[in-house]
């Protein structure tokens, strides 16, 4: 069988949710099937958890914006060893992103 694909690394995330702009700075760090690791925004730092299967990438943290907390669940597809493409739910809303490896 394929092993999953390693994302470990900085990914440089470009989104959009509603007309807000989505753009943090995530360290993932897999072991195995599952991610860990800490997505850096201009709302702070947020741990995140997730997991990998096959090409699909699944990874959600928690953020306060305007005094309310939302949860950001994204959802995946490895296009290539440093491009992922895929959606945004914040539960409220949802929106598109794409992300570029760093390192």
């Amino acid at each position: 069988p394929l092993a999953a694909a390693d994302v470990s690394g900085v990914w440089k995330v470009d989104g959009d949710v509603a007309g807000n702009p989505v753009k943090p700075a995530c360290t993932l760090k897999q072991e195995d099937t599952a991610l860990s690791g800490v997505c850096k925004s201009e709302l702070g730092d947020s741990p995140l958890k997730g997991k990998v299967d096959g090409k699909k990438v699944m990874f959600s943290y928690d953020i306060e914006f305007q005094g309310q907390k939302y949860t950001l669940s994204y959802v995946a597809e490895l296009i290539s060893d440093t491009e992922l493409k895929g959606t945004i739910d914040v539960g409220v809303a949802a929106g598109d992103f794409t992300a570029k490896k760093e390192s």
